[in-house]
């Protein structure tokens, strides 16, 4: 059975983990000799970030092992006329290990981050996707550019 939750800085070594395994999918060149350094800014990284609420990251869990990971940051920009607030996220850390793909994880997972952006009222969600997770995005309003998406979040008009 597959759970769901929001990460909290007990996770960071498991979501240092997941990164890892995703990058040396992405960067199958990789010096790995660089994951020491890698894992100790990571840490410091998460341990600041997730703990000051501006990196939001769901984990989907399989008998207490996490199988697989959605983050989005959260920052600001001035103002554009689409984004009067200037809000906006940037979704990264989107990994399921290979035995839990195509089970409708991911999706779950980006679902719930999307959520955050909205419930934060930001204006424009971007991510840069591989072919494989492309359709997904679509699927969830994204729109391609050269090698971004984003999505536009329709935000209540608060009176």
């Amino acid at each position: 059975m597959i759970t769901y939750r929001k990460a909290d800085i007990n996770d960071i070594p498991q979501l240092i983990t997941l990164r890892l395994k995703f990058l040396k999918e992405v960067y199958p060149k990789a010096d790995s000799a660089q994951d020491h350094t890698l894992t100790a800014h990571l840490n410091i990284y998460l341990t600041e970030h997730l703990g000051a609420d501006s990196f939001v990251n769901w984990i989907a869990e399989a008998e207490g092992k996490v199988v697989a990971s959605a983050g989005i940051i959260f920052y600001n920009q001035p103002p554009l006329y689409h984004n009067l607030e200037g809000k906006v996220a940037y979704i990264l850390n989107v990994y399921t290990l290979p035995p839990f793909r195509r089970k409708g994880i991911a999706k779950y997972l980006l679902e719930k981050i999307l959520e955050e952006a909205r419930k934060r009222n930001t204006g424009k969600v971007s991510l840069h996707t591989s072919k494989d997770g492309r359709l997904l995005y679509e699927q969830l309003g994204f729109v391609a550019g050269d090698n971004e998406m984003t999505c536009q979040l329709q935000i209540p008009v608060v009176q």
